[in-house]
């Protein structure tokens, strides 16, 4: 097992809470073969070190051979998992289902084929309760199989019902696979080129979806069905910049969960994922008093479900919450209150630094930023910015790279670093070319500092007057909008023009 392989089974070993660890123990007990005996003494020793330490681990374990070592890992590896796995059977119905399934293979495997029947019919109920709709297309292949090969004493009106089970679902199956499709096509879309930047791209986009949409009945599609074409819905328009249109499909997304207790139970990750994007288009759409009703129902159903979700909930909650949480105060113009909240944000950062990608930090760290920032302390927001700077490898998100680099122009200029500003503005300008960024509010803010810098000081404020001109022109182009949700160029110089606050100068707005 390689060293990262290696890092994934001690991060594994960490993730276990007490009772898993109890649970793994009993499990292994069961046999005391001498290979039983070396891959407890791996877990043991990860188990008490606080940082792989592999040459410690090596070291206690008397200079066992690689291979033995290699094998004593990946053996714990998959007996963590088994255990996991039998541990969670009572609690979740996919895992059992998934067994019942196995049980079948292995009693028709033998011979008793009735006996297998009847470990469908059960399999088969938790499939139908779930709405696992895959797994219940393979257990009626499987039913059909048994049936068309042996005598198993069924009448011809249970056949029928099982041949007309098959077709219905092959048809929401299809209908399913084709919008999880388009829903999938949408995002690839997103991350190769974001947002529709022109006319040309948003045809595009347009004739793409149309073309790739299947013809459907909306009284005939199931809850995973109308998810999943909420979902395309949510990202077409998300793309176009059409945050009303993605605000109405983004709330009827949210709903159908708030009407099906057992949807919501089954993919909570979606439904928090539904107020993610419900949240995100009433923040751009500006509308404060829904947002902030959003997002306490958000907050409201983490607090209250908490203890409840798994790792991976725990951890999406977390990012949405938060998240919401700083922009609430960025609509609000909040700011004071904003950074009261910071360190507990980097708290659960920390806590959940090791399954959270740089993109996600990345983000909050920009927040952060623009939250000193805000608060008149762009001091503090200089270690944020430098962290995505710094980011260099980085190829995901070009845009959040360009404006953390505005920002800490603007974060220098409040310092009154001058003499450091001409050498950025340099740095960023080479930089702007070489990554090929010619958005127009980008390039106009970064020409903005390039000509205040040579502006005497008593002339600044036209200057500035001159600027926000230009940049309010540019806020009523659709494509250029998005810029400043991302830095808000506007609320600043129009706070260093009246000498405010940008928190005062958001507020005044209402």
């Amino acid at each position: 097992m390689p060293i990262s392989k290696t890092n994934d089974l001690f991060r594994l070993i960490k993730s276990l809470s007490k009772s898993e660890k109890r649970a793994f123990r009993l499990f292994a007990e069961r046999i005391k073969s001498s290979e039983e005996l070396l891959y407890m003494q791996v877990f043991d020793i990860m188990d008490k070190q606080k940082k792989l330490d592999e040459r410690a681990i090596v070291a206690k374990l008397n200079k066992l051979g690689s291979v033995k070592y290699a094998n004593a890992k990946r053996h714990l590896y998959e007996q963590i998992l088994t255990s996991l796995r039998l541990l969670n059977k009572s609690k979740k119905s996919n895992i059992q289902l998934r067994e019942y399934i196995d049980f079948v293979y292995i009693l028709y495997g033998k011979g008793f084929h009735l006996q297998a029947l009847k470990i469908l019919q059960k399999a088969k109920k938790i499939a139908t309760h779930n709405q696992y709709d895959f797994s219940l297309i393979t257990l009626i292949e499987l039913e059909k199989l048994i049936h068309s090969r042996h005598i198993t004493r069924s009448e011809s009106r249970p056949i029928d019902e099982l041949i007309e089970q098959a077709s219905d679902k092959i048809d929401a199956l299809s209908n399913r696979v084709k919008l999880s499709n388009l829903r999938l096509s949408l995002h690839k879309f997103y991350i190769e080129k974001g947002h529709v930047k022109n006319e040309e791209e948003a045809k595009q986009i347009e004739t793409f979806f149309e073309k790739n949409l299947p013809p459907l009945q909306s009284s005939l599609l199931g809850h995973l069905e109308k998810v999943l074409l909420y979902q395309s819905y949510v990202w077409y328009y998300y793309i176009l910049n059409d945050f009303e249109n993605c605000y109405e499909f983004a709330l009827k997304w949210v709903q159908l969960f708030q009407e099906n207790d057992e949807l919501k139970a089954r993919d909570t990750n979606l439904y928090l994922r539904g107020y993610h994007y419900l949240l995100t288009c009433a923040y751009n759409l500006k509308r404060q008093t829904a947002y902030a009703l959003f997002h306490q129902e958000l907050e409201n159903f983490r607090r209250d479900n908490y203890l409840r979700f798994n790792k991976n909930t725990q951890i999406l909650s977390f990012l949405y919450a938060h998240s919401g949480r700083l922009n609430l105060h960025f609509l609000n113009g909040t700011f004071e209150e904003g950074v009261k909240g910071i360190d507990r944000t980097l708290a659960r950062l920390g806590r959940y630094k090791d399954k959270l990608d740089k993109h996600k930090v990345m983000i909050f760290y920009y927040k952060i930023a623009w939250m000193y920032l805000g608060n008149g302390e762009p001091a503090k927001s200089i270690i944020y910015l430098n962290y995505i700077i710094d980011m260099t490898n980085v190829s995901l998100r070009s845009d959040i790279q360009a404006y953390a680099r505005l920002m800490f122009l603007m974060v220098h200029y409040e310092l009154e670093n001058e003499e450091l500003l001409i050498s950025l503005i340099r740095n960023y300008q080479a930089y702007f070319t070489k990554k090929n960024l010619n958005n127009k509010v980008q390039t106009c803010f970064l020409q903005f500092f390039k000509t205040i810098i040579n502006t005497p000081l008593l002339q600044r404020k036209d200057t500035m007057r001159k600027y926000l001109i230009i940049l309010q022109d540019l806020e009523a182009n659709k494509y250029e909008q998005r810029a400043f949700l991302y830095l808000d160029s506007i609320s600043w110089l129009q706070a260093k023009i009246v000498g405010r606050s940008m928190g005062e100068v958001i507020r005044g707005r209402k």
